[in-house]
């Protein structure tokens, strides 16, 4: 029995270690909707992302090494993750779109990984992965039928955009090769707080940054609490960790989990409910998932060493 539970773990094609990690994020990002979704109601979006990435960079700063790369790919990650996603992201969820819908837009992120994967560093998919994203993506949108009705265009728009830089965020962190994470994620959020500060005098007015501010209340504390310690140090790390170490298109479909914990939180934090039809969906992503990870055959495994070893030679 422990020898068949070894060699499927080594057959699959994610460690079962990573698997596990990968369910615990998408669990902690599902839930962040949710948090999300109360902080704003009394502070203003860009506010939210200033504090929440100053506090990630601080105090950690003054206990973690700066990371080993280049100021100039240290910006771009700190710009297009740290401040296009989040700015993108807090107020499309203010513009009224609900947490199921948001998190479905935000799964398009898969789409945008494997398309750029594929165009900047040559990632090719067996047709099993392949119909495997493809029928999880069809769960994602018959979920997407069912929320779109309670909606707003501008907010799918501006969380579409976020999916985008999710996207390309996900490419650019696989070249940081022998990075530490941790460091990477601490040093990186020194740079969004002054743009999202900068975009609250522009798009909010003024005054509206520090009203913010005087509004914050325990459970505003506990929440951004939430949001710094849980979806960025732990989810952006974790996540980041496994887009280095595997495929990022094999890693980013399990991000369509999210959409499926959603709804559940949905339900439960907000009445929500669940019709058959988002039943139904969830038992397509599930299964587009379980497709994608099969264990690959002895014959597959064998070419995968084949070509790797023609690689190396």
């Amino acid at each position: 029995m422990g020898r068949s539970f070894q060699y499927f773990s080594k057959m699959l094609a994610l460690p079962l270690r990573d698997i596990a990690l990968i369910l615990v994020v998408t669990l902690c990002w599902a839930f962040n909707l949710v948090v999300i979704k109360f902080t704003i109601q009394s502070i203003s979006p860009l506010t939210l992302g200033a504090i929440r990435f100053l506090f990630v960079a601080f105090p950690l700063i003054f206990f973690i090494k700066r990371p080993k790369v280049a100021f100039n790919k240290l910006l771009l990650m700190g710009l297009i993750l740290g401040v296009a996603k989040f700015s993108l992201l807090f107020p499309g969820i203010q513009k009224g779109i609900s947490v199921g819908m948001c998190a479905l837009t935000l799964q398009t992120q898969v789409i945008f990984t494997a398309i750029i994967s594929c165009i900047f560093f040559g990632t090719r998919l067996s047709k099993r992965e392949i119909f495997g994203i493809f029928l999880a993506l069809c769960g994602v949108a018959m979920l997407g039928i069912q929320a779109i009705s309670v909606s707003t265009t501008t907010g799918f728009v501006l969380v579409l955009l976020s999916a985008l830089s999710w996207g390309i965020s996900n490419n650019i962190s696989r070249t940081f090769k022998g990075v530490n994470i941790l460091q990477l994620t601490v040093w990186m959020s020194l740079i969004p707080p002054i743009p999202y500060f900068l975009l609250s005098q522009i798009l909010e007015g003024p005054n509206v940054f520090f009203e913010s501010l005087h509004n914050f209340g325990l459970m505003e504390i506990l929440a951004t609490a939430y949001i710094i310690i849980a979806a960025t140090l732990f989810g952006l790390t974790g996540w980041t960790w496994l887009m280095r170490q595997h495929n990022p298109a094999k890693v980013s479909i399990y991000g369509l989990l999210i959409p499926v914990f959603s709804l559940f939180f949905g339900w439960l934090c907000l009445g929500e409910h669940l019709s058959n039809l988002d039943i139904l969906a969830c038992t397509v992503v599930f299964l587009g998932l379980v497709i994608n990870q099969w264990p690959r055959s002895i014959h597959a495994q064998k070419k995968s060493i084949e070509e790797n070893v023609q690689k190396v030679a």
